[in-house]
């Protein structure tokens, strides 16, 4: 675990709904693409490696994440999504943690995520914020 903060822009945050962060509510494995998403990712399909930590714990994995317009074929509609692979991290998301995604200074892509109760916690960010 590192005590050291990450800078993180662009980034943006989100409280967690239950379909985000229970697989058995949904087996969908990703976030819609709404605008703050898209200030990061572009409108180009993206497939990386992302860091996915817990704030605060040492529980940390890598998963490769897809940015993707799940409409591409329809000719007017557009329907972004960030897709993220399984991985210890998010199998400890609840509904009501936050979310913060973002990229570092030296580009690499992070989740984290921060518990509920923490000190870090925002209980109100029902969207996606931009957080830098």
């Amino acid at each position: 675990m590192s005590n050291k903060p990450l800078n993180l822009n662009p980034s943006c945050i989100k409280m967690l709904s239950a379909v985000e962060a229970r697989p058995e509510r949904s087996n969908q494995h990703e976030f819609n693409g709404v605008v703050e998403l898209k200030n990061i990712f572009g409108v180009e399909k993206i497939v990386k490696s992302a860091f996915f930590s817990i704030r605060g714990q040492s529980i940390t994995d890598v998963a490769n994440v897809t940015w993707y317009d799940a409409r591409e074929e329809h000719p007017t509609r557009t329907e972004y999504r960030l897709y993220f692979q399984t991985n210890q991290v998010m199998m400890h998301a609840q509904e009501g943690d936050n979310i913060l995604i973002g990229y570092d200074n030296g580009g690499n892509l992070h989740f984290i995520l921060i518990k509920q109760g923490s000190s870090e916690h925002s209980p109100n960010i029902t969207q996606w914020t931009k957080a830098s």
